[in-house]
């Protein structure tokens, strides 16, 4: 991690934003530049979270992003039917070429959905209009985003039977 990277954030969870203020204004621009680029590396890449991969999905896919991590990931006005709300669910994909996985895994077309459950499964059955944004990333550069409806049955009865294998002794 870069030095002044660390610094900046060891004086932003430990000190006041007047210190850091005053400490980042004795910067120059391209330090700056540097920081902020690897900043976003390492954010946009990192294994433990998704949310700014889901993020850029959802803006770019048209959506306002919801905020928070309850609840669907995005929304946006129907054209076709005015005061309609379409709602998103974000599944967003990382693959790290510098992995150090005996096989990491690629990008295949599919969103993550292993913390999925047959609640969530019946309550997003339920939801008129909620598609889902699958998206690849590369190394943190989007390569793609496709996006369909929830209720597609080709997609619930592969969500229902991924469900079954994971939790074959939960009672639907």
């Amino acid at each position: 991690m870069n030095q002044e990277l660390l610094q900046i954030i060891k004086l932003y969870t430990t000190s006041s934003h007047k210190k850091l203020d005053n400490y980042l204004l004795d910067k120059s621009k391209s330090t700056l530049i540097a920081v902020l680029l690897d900043l976003l590396t390492i954010y946009i890449n990192d294994k433990n979270s998704s949310t700014i991969r889901e993020l850029i999905t959802i803006i770019l896919a048209g959506y306002k992003h919801s905020g928070g991590k309850i609840g669907y990931n995005g929304y946006k006005q129907s054209i076709s039917i005015p005061g309609q709300i379409i709602k998103c669910e974000a599944k967003p994909k990382n693959y790290d070429t510098h992995s150090k996985a005996k096989s990491p895994a690629k990008l295949n077309g599919y969103g993550n959905f292993s913390d999925y459950t047959y609640q969530r499964l019946k309550r997003d059955r339920n939801e008129k209009k909620l598609n889902v944004l699958v998206s690849g990333f590369v190394d943190g550069k989007l390569i793609y985003i496709f996006e369909f409806p929830f209720n597609h049955k080709t997609f619930t009865n592969q969500l229902m039977k991924q469900l079954k294998k994971d939790f074959l002794d939960a009672k639907i």
